[in-house]
């Protein structure tokens, strides 16, 4: 029996974005720490290694994952997806779970509605979000924002209560950060310059690694470019991707259409701006370590205040010199120790002038390593997750978790009985609807035979002047 199972709802393979890194990379640690690890996918796209075995199974047919959740002690994924699987199985888990909370999806969905003119059902997702907070039994968090905001929900959700409080903290709810590989990034080829057509060896690149979300801000890295050209004319600016790769995870975005919409107004595309097909995750060190420039903006502050950029750490890793946008804890923590040049939101301004300081006066990447190294060192994957190890060494249900899940239970109860009134009442519904179509349809033909009976009044006497009416 695996001592962890973990559930993403992301692609493991050779193209991952943010949950599914997260998801790979702390399954691949456990693994390598000796313990026997599952991470079921809905695209797995690799068997694993080692203690590591990736599995499969669909969305449509949630069954196909009953195996695995037969077959391991621990339970570990995010929130809203732990949320669907509960849901599905209507009733919790058996098993001492772990909710990832690193992110806020939550603020996310909100600004993706927004934006595509989608309403926000705001009661349904109070709902998932409570089922999720009731089913754990220990809570990762990435930042202190988070745990500030996620122990506010956590007291919504009747966690928060003398069972819990009369224990250690650290016993249900532990800081697990975003890491960074253990190994450095290696060179070796040349992925860029010289390579991609229009940018040339000599060129200077800056990159935005990872894809453009409703929350970022390409528009102001587009018009700070326009003073940064002048300057530089041999500046060039490469996003790793426009979209994520799959529709079916994420949609499409109307930033990115708008900014592609932008650039070929300018004749930039191709010239000054080139977007790759996402960075194969393996990879993505070439792309890093030949670049001179990171760079990652947003405009958002709500979402800003709890994001975990998952692209800000790779220029941690690498070592790159950056340009990012105010109000996320790791762009505060990234200039603290001089790798970043940090920016007022949606001030293209700024932007093109921390560009222009990185690109006229840098330090070496040896000297930024050097600078960078006890952040790196505290970020490892191998070193966050240590409090994940402690739990596995000894899984337990939370001090509350009886009360806790009963609640579950009953409200799962609820939401089966109101699905069932819900049907019955679509079944009155379309029994009504097919009694008004049949009362439509006899009074249809009693007015067709009233017309018919009054027409032929008519043609008799126009008969008898010569005529007929119809």
């Amino acid at each position: 029996m695996a001592d962890l199972l973990i559930i993403t709802h992301e692609h493991i393979g050779s193209r991952m974005a943010g949950p599914g890194i997260r998801a790979w990379e702390i399954a691949r640690a456990l693994a390598r720490a000796g313990f026997e690890v599952l991470l079921a996918s809905p695209y797995p796209e690799t068997s694993g290694e080692g203690n590591l075995s990736v599995v499969g199974f669909t969305w449509e047919d949630l069954a196909s994952l009953k195996q695995w959740l037969g077959s391991a002690r621990t339970v570990m994924a995010t929130g809203p997806v732990l949320s669907r699987v509960v849901h599905w199985l209507r009733k919790p888990l058996d098993q001492p779970t772990i909710v990832d909370l690193y992110y806020v999806p939550e603020i996310e969905i909100v600004l993706l509605s927004s934006s595509q003119g989608t309403p926000f059902l705001i009661d349904l997702f109070i709902e998932e979000t409570l089922t999720y907070l009731r089913c754990g039994d220990f809570f990762l968090y990435s930042t202190e924002r988070q745990r500030d905001f996620w122990l506010g929900a956590l007291w919504m959700a009747g966690r928060l209560n003398e069972r819990t409080l009369a224990v250690d903290p650290e016993r249900w709810m532990a800081w697990v950060p975003m890491g960074i590989p253990d190994d450095p990034p290696r060179g070796g080829k040349r992925v860029l310059k010289g390579v991609i057509p229009g940018i040339q060896p000599e060129d200077k690149v800056v990159l935005w690694m990872g894809g453009i979300w409703e929350w970022t801000d390409p528009m102001s890295l587009g018009e700070a470019m326009e003073h940064v050209l002048r300057r530089h004319p041999e500046v060039r600016l490469v996003f790793g991707a426009a979209q994520h790769y799959d529709e079916r995870v994420v949609p499409p975005m109307s930033r990115a259409a708008q900014f592609l919409r932008w650039c070929q107004e300018r004749g930039w595309l191709g010239r000054y701006v080139f977007f790759l097909d996402w960075v194969p995750y393996e990879q993505r060190g070439l792309y890093l370590l030949e670049a001179d420039i990171g760079v990652s903006l947003h405009d958002h502050p709500l979402e800003s205040r709890y994001a975990v950029r998952a692209r800000s750490l790779d220029y941690l890793w690498a070592s790159l010199p950056c340009v990012l946008s105010a109000g996320d804890e790791l762009a505060d923590l990234l200039q603290a120790y001089g790798l970043a040049r940090v920016v007022p939101t949606r001030d293209p301004r700024a932007v093109a002038e921390a560009l222009l300081s990185w690109l006229e006066e840098s330090p070496s990447r040896e000297q930024l390593t050097q600078r960078t190294l006890p952040l790196r060192d505290r970020l490892r994957w191998s070193a966050v997750i240590h409090p994940i190890e402690a739990f596995l060494r000894d899984p337990q249900f939370a001090p509350d978790a009886s009360f806790a899940r009963d609640r579950v239970d009953y409200w799962i109860g609820l939401r089966i009985e109101n699905d069932r009134l819900r049907m019955e009442n679509m079944g009155l519904r379309a029994e009504n609807d097919r009694l008004r179509m049949e009362n439509m349809g006899l009074r249809e033909y009693l007015e067709a035979a009233r017309r018919g009976r009054i027409i032929r009044v008519l043609n008799r006497i126009y008969r008898i002047w010569g005529r007929t009416f119809l």
